[in-house]
C-alpha cells in the first residue's frame, strides 16, 4: 500500500518542484547587452521591424507587417527601438494595446522608464563631446559656426554684428566668441529593477569672449537662441543617448549712452551630483578662470548685465536625463556723477539638473552652477 501511494505522491512533489523551478526561471530570465540584463519583457525594435515603420505618434506605433519580434509583443511589453529615420532618438515604449487594420499592425503605447526597463547591471555614459560629432540644426544672422582649424576641439561660434536691440534708430550689437567643450560622465547601477546608486560628473571648459557695441542709450531685456547642435546617436549597450547644445545670449538693464564694453572668460566647472539609497547629494562647485577685458567705454549712467553660453541637454530616448546651463556675463554700472565712474563685473549663472521621469525616479536633482560676480575692474583700473 505505502508503494502503490508513494510514486503518485512523487510525481505530483516532482511536477510542483519543476513548475516552482521554471517561475523562478522566467523571473531571473532576460536578455544581457553588455554590461547590463534587460527585463524579460524588453522587446528589440531593430533595423528590420524598423523599416516596416509606418507611424510613430506618443500614443501610438503602426507597423506594415510583422517580424518575429513584432510577433512576440503582447500588452504589457517594453519596446527598446532603435534609431532611424522616424526614431531620430530612438524609443522607449510601454505597449497598452495591439490592434489589427487590415495589413497593418497598431500597437497602442506611451513612454516606458528605465527603471522597468533594465533588471540589473551598469549603465555608464562616459563621453567628452566634440564638435566633429555635432551638426548644426539652427542658427540665426550674425553668427558663424567655426571650422576645423580652430585651437579646441570642442563646439564654438563666432559673433559677427550679432543683434541684441533695435528700435530703428539705436541699435545694439555683440561681437566675439562661445565656445564650449564638455564631458559628460553619468553611472547608473540597477539591482532587481531598482536604481540604488547613480553618479554623475560634469566638466565644461568653457570661453565667453563678448563685446558690446551700441551707438546710443537702449534698454530692456532679451533673450536669444543664437544657434543650436545636435550630437550623433551614442547608442551603449542598446541604450540610445543623444546630446544637444542651445547657445544663448541677451542683455537685460539699461545704458544712457552709447557704450563699448569686452570681457573674455575662460572658465573651468565640475560639478559632481550623486545618488545613493534613494537620497541625493553634490560636491562643492570646483572652477578656476583667466578673466580679461577692455576698458569700457562709456559717458553716462549704465547698469545692463550681458551673458552668453551653452544648455547641454542628454537626451535618453529623446527625454533629457541632464540638462546643464552655464551662461557667463559681465555688468557694466556708471554713474556720470559717481566715483569711480565705472565698474565691471563678471560671473556665471546656471543649474545640473537630472531628471526623474526617465529613470522612474520619485524625485530628480537640481544644483547650481552659479559663481558669484565679482568686480573685475574700475575706472582707475588700465
Amino acid at each position: 500500500m505505502q508503494t502503490k501511494y508513494l510514486i503518485p505522491v512523487c510525481v505530483v512533489i516532482i511536477s510542483c518542484l519543476l513548475v516552482q523551478g521554471c517561475e523562478r526561471d522566467e523571473f531571473q530570465w532576460g536578455t544581457e547587452v553588455g554590461n547590463i540584463t534587460y527585463s524579460g519583457n524588453v522587446i528589440f525594435i531593430g533595423s528590420e521591424e524598423l523599416g516596416l515603420l509606418k507611424e510613430v505618434t506618443p500614443e501610438q506605433m503602426i507597423f506594415s507587417g510583422t517580424t518575429g519580434e513584432i510577433d512576440n509583443i503582447t500588452d504589457g511589453s517594453i519596446l527598446v527601438i532603435g534609431v532611424s529615420e522616424k526614431t531620430p532618438y530612438g524609443l522607449l515604449r510601454k505597449v497598452n494595446g495591439m490592434q489589427k487594420d487590415g495589413n497593418d499592425i497598431v500597437i497602442l503605447t506611451s513612454d516606458a522608464v528605465l527603471s522597468k526597463t533594465v533588471k540589473e547591471g551598469t549603465i555608464t555614459f562616459r563621453r567628452k563631446l566634440l564638435e566633429k560629432d555635432f551638426t548644426l540644426k539652427s542658427k540665426v544672422e550674425g553668427v558663424l559656426v567655426k571650422g576645423p582649424d580652430k585651437y579646441f576641439d570642442g563646439l564654438a561660434v563666432t559673433l559677427d554684428d550679432f543683434e541684441i536691440y533695435n528700435d530703428g534708430t539705436k541699435r545694439a550689437v555683440l561681437n566675439g566668441a562661445i565656445g564650449i567643450s564638455p564631458e559628460i560622465n553619468i553611472t547608473i547601477n540597477f539591482s532587481l529593477n531598482s536604481i540604488y546608486a547613480i553618479q554623475i560628473a560634469t566638466i565644461l571648459n568653457k570661453i565667453d569672449e563678448i563685446t558690446l557695441s551700441s551707438n546710443g542709450a537702449f534698454s530692456g531685456s532679451r533673450e536669444i537662441v543664437a544657434a543650436e547642435f545636435v550630437h550623433s546617436p551614442i547608442i551603449i549597450d542598446s541604450l540610445v543617448f543623444v546630446p544637444e547644445v542651445v547657445i544663448t545670449c541677451g542683455f537685460d538693464g539699461s545704458v544712457s549712452c552709447e557704450v563699448v564694453s569686452g570681457v573674455r572668460q575662460d572658465r573651468v566647472m565640475t560639478s559632481n551630483m550623486n545618488y545613493l539609497l534613494s537620497k541625493w547629494s553634490e560636491d562643492p562647485l570646483k572652477h578656476s578662470e583667466t578673466i580679461d577685458f577692455i576698458t569700457p567705454l562709456v559717458t553716462d549712467n549704465s547698469d545692463i548685465k550681458i551673458y552668453s553660453g551653452p544648455e547641454i541637454i542628454t537626451r535618453l530616448f529623446g527625454i533629457p536625463l541632464q540638462t546643464v546651463k552655464a551662461a557667463g556675463f559681465h555688468s557694466l554700472k556708471a554713474q556720470k556723477a559717481g566715483s569711480p565712474l565705472w565698474q565691471l563685473f563678471a560671473g556665471t549663472e546656471g543649474y545640473n539638473t537630472i531628471n526623474a521621469g526617465i529613470l522612474g525616479l520619485k524625485d530628480g536633482y537640481t544644483t547650481s552652477m552659479e559663481i558669484q560676480a565679482s568686480e573685475i575692474a574700475s575706472a582707475n583700473d588700465k
